[in-house]
């Protein structure tokens, strides 16, 4: 299933090539993850990538992201691993809190839908960068459990 193109560009979510085009140096071929962030597009370059999603060139593609193994890798979860990861970030932020209110602030919510759930997640990092790290090791491990 592709990103709805009328829900626009999700700038934490990874690009795929889907028009071959110039940039930064180098020509970019169809599939490619166009990887903009670490590439030091940012501020004003910002919007020539906004135009490129909006033009077609650039797309979401959760199964690239899959192939390539790129962005959060949250949709390739089932609901049990992702309770696993809450469960494990959890523990993180009760190991950095000083009191029950603190981590209650805190800690990554938790919900039995799925799509909610990938949501909380990614809200949850947004707001503690602090735990990034740790997420892609946890997200690794418990991936490379099930393949």
């Amino acid at each position: 299933m592709s990103h709805p193109h009328y829900l626009s560009w999700q700038v934490d979510w990874p690009l795929f090539v889907k028009v071959p085009f110039d940039s930064e140096g180098r020509t970019w071929q169809r599939g490619e993850h166009y990887p903009w962030r670490t590439l030091g597009i940012n501020g004003v370059k910002e919007q020539s990538v906004a135009r490129l999603y909006n033009s077609g060139y650039l797309y979401h593609n959760p199964d690239l992201e899959k192939e390539t193994k790129v962005g959060d890798r949250l949709n390739e979860m089932t609901n049990a691993q992702l309770e696993t990861l809450v469960g494990l970030l959890n523990a993180e932020v009760k190991s950095k809190t000083q009191s029950v209110t603190e981590f209650n602030a805190k800690k990554c919510k938790l919900s039995k839908i799925e799509s909610k759930q990938r949501g909380l997640v990614r809200s949850f990092l947004r707001n503690n960068s602090w735990v990034e790290e740790k997420f892609y090791e946890i997200r690794d491990k418990i991936l490379d459990d099930k393949e």
